[in-house]
């Protein structure tokens, strides 16, 4: 707390103005020196040296340990900043001013950067600004309660003796009004602004005279004004001229698209995006290098725009596939003109396969010379099945293709069921007739055997098979058998 004492504000006096009353002491508080809140720094520089002064432990007895190293992202977030790079604005401002001292390190391996905060509770060598309210109070003696009130008085005397506008009495209390920009009675304007006014294009100038009725509106000098303060008429005039053309306003006013042309000024003016204040436009202006802050941010703003730009194309292309599979046939994947129905080739084909597997097994059966009764009608058996399965699939609500996947299925499975039955039928004590022996005439070489060798498939546990074969894919029987299976069950799958 202050220890400042004033015979001017001790007690209340109705006529020295506002009453101050202090109703209780803080049970937490955090000490920021009275130096640094009349310094003159910015609301958002003041509030960030709290945020790090809360932060420094002051019972420690090493003040080479007193540091704060709270994230750049808390910090915007007491500064209510949405771009926690903002932060570097106000973190060089108390550096330059002398309340903070700030190093960087390095962690993570070296890949991150982040800085301790040495808080200076008392001011630099060489501070020259106010330390104490007394001092405040004595350089502005017109922020007194007792002086402004006397002000006041005097105010209003003179205006009394002030004849009113008009014919009529004088009015009591009330002075006259300041003359409106553009009532005939022009307001005096500093050289500089000036000189940045002028420095707009004059066919800027004459939209902004159509638009507003002045080609110096009072947000344009409002704007000049606050940009002088950190740059100067020169560096200002540069800019204007610059961003004439670089920013696409020249464009847009060729095209007629410039609707605001005093927005347009405005814009041309104000500090870019970059959290550096040294930056213009991507160059710092006094070592002459381009803005490392805005290569990052030209980085990481094409990233953005590759990233966003991958994911309208991935969209746009899973749109077209979901198009496409609309309008093409669900089992060969091709626009037959059906509209997404399958295609009568399609259903032409499956239909063949099922009566090529019922045909299969009856040839299966009849080479069997003693026929088991279940198996008397081979091929009815294997149509049976598969019209049970299709009619099982049409229940389950299975659309087209997966009924006929399903009869399929069904005919081919009951067709190797055949085929396994005839072959358990000669592995027994039946005799195979003895081929007839060939003659001179129809006598063929008999080609001679490839070598065995092993198979190349593998395993129930993914280890080799090692079977010998002869075949020509390199499987052997087993192999083979299970690959089959496994694209049947695929196709079951697809149903």
């Amino acid at each position: 707390m202050s220890s400042f004492h004033d015979d001017g504000f001790d007690g209340f006096n109705e006529d020295q103005g506002d009453e101050l009353i202090g109703e209780d002491w803080p049970t937490v508080a955090t000490p920021v020196p009275v130096w640094v809140l009349l310094s003159g720094c910015s609301s958002h520089a003041y509030k960030m040296y709290a945020f790090l002064a809360e932060h420094i432990n002051v019972n420690l007895r090493d003040p080479r340990k007193r540091i704060a190293c709270p994230k750049q992202k808390a910090i915007a977030a007491i500064l209510k900043l949405k771009d926690d790079r903002k932060v570097a604005r106000y973190r060089k401002e108390l550096e330059a001013l002398g309340a903070i001292r700030v190093e960087k390190y390095r962690y993570a391996g070296g890949m991150r950067q982040g800085y301790k905060y040495f808080v200076r509770y008392n001011p630099p060598v060489g501070y020259d600004g106010d330390m104490v309210l007394k001092q405040f109070y004595a350089g502005h003696p017109e922020f007194r309660s007792a002086a402004k009130w006397e002000g006041r008085t005097e105010a209003a005397k003179k205006t009394a003796a002030v004849p009113a506008q008009g014919s009529g009495p004088a009015r009591q209390g009330t002075a006259p009004k300041p003359p409106r920009r553009g009532s005939g009675d022009e307001v005096a304007l500093p050289p500089d602004v000036l000189k940045v006014l002028d420095a707009f294009r004059p066919e800027l100038r004459a939209a902004m005279r159509e638009t507003a009725h002045t080609d110096t509106p009072k947000t344009l000098v409002t704007a000049v004004t606050k940009a002088l303060k950190g740059r100067t008429a020169e560096q200002l005039v540069a800019r204007v001229r610059r961003r004439w053309t670089t920013h696409g306003y020249a464009v847009k006013f060729e095209a007629g698209q410039l609707e605001r042309p005093v927005g347009a000024a405005v814009a041309m003016l104000r500090h870019g995006e970059c959290p550096d204040a040294d930056c213009e436009d991507g160059t710092v202006l006094q070592s002459g290098e381009a803005c490392a802050l805005c290569i990052e941010r030209g980085k990481n703003h094409k990233a953005d725009h590759a990233a966003a730009r991958k994911a309208e194309m991935e969209a746009a292309t899973a749109a077209a596939r979901r198009v496409e599979r609309t309008v093409v046939c669900p089992s060969c994947e091709r626009d037959q003109g059906t509209q997404g129905a399958l295609c009568p080739d399609c259903v032409t084909g499956m239909e063949r396969d099922v009566a090529e597997a019922a045909e299969k097994a009856e040839r299966d059966i009849a080479r069997m010379t003693t026929v088991p009764e279940d198996w008397s009608d081979a091929r009815g058996r294997v149509l049976a099945e598969a019209a049970a399965a299709r009619e099982n699939a049409r229940q389950a609500g299975a659309d087209q293709l997966g009924e006929l996947l399903a009869a399929r299925l069904a005919a081919r499975t009951a067709a190797r069921e055949a085929h396994r039955v005839r072959l358990a039928a000669l592995g027994g004590d039946q005799e195979l007739p003895s081929p007839p022996a060939p003659t001179p005439e129809s006598a063929i070489p008999t080609p001679s055997r490839p070598e065995p060798m092993k198979c190349s498939g593998a395993r129930w546990d993914g280890s080799p098979c090692g079977r010998l074969t002869e075949a020509p894919d390199g499987l052997c029987g087993v192999c083979r058998g299970a690959q089959n299976a496994q694209h049947e069950d695929g196709l079951a799958a697809a149903r």
